[in-house]
């Protein structure tokens, strides 16, 4: 161990003479020679220094300059290109500044005012709507504000805009006097067909309280007539009283059908719920037509498959037209069989069919079997009569009253109309 720190203590030394002769041999003729690690380490800070300043100014510089010559080229070329649109826009545009003194006018805003010179006159005196007072703070809070204003005999749209960064305000017009035109043309067409409409809702009330007075008489009269003819056992005229009285139905619902789709089609309509008792109201229903289809030789049921109590929450009358709509047609359109009534309950919902053994209909018709006077045969050698509105009606009627409608029909076989009340909605006693 002695021995080791011997050799460490003469290494030491040893190293420390070498650096010293190493600075003894450096002469003064060498001090300024690359052989000098200052005067070398200089000279290459030089090097680098000058190859930097060469690259920035002969490369660098003219490459920005160059950059910004094309970018002030691009902004003339796009300054240019706004104007020539401003000069040659059709519509008028202006230009103001915060004084109110117009600084430029297109050649359409000059043919506005042919009269007078524009430029560097105030913007007042051009648009009243345009107040020197305001400007500043159209500009300022950079506003976008519209105008409709009458010159000469064209109504012109102008939008007044504020561009705060230029302290300019800009004035763009455009020519809407066809609009407006047009604008007034429709809103008279829209006032007549009110009118019309408001007639021919007076004309369908007063003919048809004109011909139900009568008719009520009518079937009035038959009633008394048939049960005079019962008690005297004489029948002989006792179908030609139903027929009269049956006819004298037809003609009175075709009032009622023609009331119900106006009422419906303007939206007068108003629904009234309260407590309907369905059953009663199909008995009732049920009793009505029971004659048509004596008078026919049908066969009319009804069939209740549940015995619960059948109080809906729905509007009276329009039920009790979805349903008489569907018998009459039912009845209509079955020469021989039967009609039938069936209700009842199917997965928590409440249904009604309507089934007959009449003619039927085809799968293209069902398509449009909703839409008002249409009817699968058309034309004046139809077979049946009728006005193709039954089944719009109980459509509008059952879509108020949120019930849905079913159809499934062969031709030759029958028809069958199912309304169903959704157990959605609590079909309880109606709650006011």
């Amino acid at each position: 161990m002695h021995l080791l720190f011997i050799l460490l203590q003469a290494q030491s030394i040893s190293h420390s003479d070498s650096t010293f002769q190493s600075i003894e041999k450096i002469k003064p003729n060498s001090l300024l020679s690359l052989e000098n690690p200052v005067i070398f380490s200089i000279f290459i800070l030089a090097v680098i220094l000058g190859i930097t300043f060469i690259f920035a100014r002969y490369v660098i510089i003219p490459m920005r300059k160059k950059y910004l010559e094309k970018e002030e080229n691009l902004r003339l070329q796009q300054a240019e290109m706004m104007a020539l649109f401003t000069e040659f826009s059709p519509d008028p545009i202006f230009r103001c500044d915060i004084n109110g003194k117009i600084t430029l006018a297109n050649d359409s805003a000059q043919m506005l005012f042919p009269e007078r010179t524009l430029l560097y006159h105030d913007i007042e005196d051009a648009f009243k709507f345009v107040k020197k007072d305001e400007l500043q703070d159209i500009i300022t809070q950079e506003k976008k504000i519209n105008y409709t204003s009458l010159i000469g005999t064209r109504y012109f749209q102008f939008i007044v805009a504020g561009i705060n960064n230029l302290n300019v305000c800009q004035i763009y017009g455009r020519d809407v006097t066809d609009l407006i035109l047009i604008e007034k043309e429709l809103k008279e067409t829209l006032v007549k067909a009110e009118e019309a409409q408001r007639l021919k809702e007076y004309f369908v009330a007063q003919i048809s309280h004109e011909i139900r007075s009568p008719l009520n008489v009518i079937m009035g009269y038959s009633d008394l007539l048939s049960a005079e003819l019962k008690n005297q056992n004489n029948g002989e005229f006792l179908p030609i009283l139903l027929s009269m009285k049956n006819n004298s139905k037809r003609l009175y619902r075709t009032f009622d059908l023609l009331l119900n789709i106006s009422q419906i089609q303007t939206g007068k309509y108003t629904l009234r719920y309260e407590n309907v008792d369905l059953y009663a109201l199909i008995k009732t229903l049920y009793f009505e037509f029971n004659s048509l289809a004596e008078e026919k030789g049908l066969k009319f049921s009804i069939q209740k498959e549940i015995q619960e109590d059948l109080t809906v929450a729905a509007d009276h009358y329009a039920i009790s037209q979805v349903f008489a709509n569907l018998i009459d047609n039912s009845i209509k359109y079955t020469s021989k069989g039967k009609v039938e009534i069936k209700l009842y309950r199917e997965d928590n919902n409440l249904c009604v069919d309507i089934s007959d053994t009449g003619k039927g209909m085809s799968e293209e018709y069902i398509k449009k079997l909703f839409i008002p006077f249409t009817q699968e045969d058309m034309g004046y050698t139809r077979e049946f009569d009728g006005t193709g509105l039954g089944l719009a009606i109980v459509k509008s009627f059952a879509d108020l009253n949120k019930a849905k409608i079913l159809v499934r029909s062969e031709m030759n076989v029958g028809t069958t109309f199912t309304i169903i009340f959704t157990g959605e909605k609590k079909w309880k006693a109606y709650q006011k």
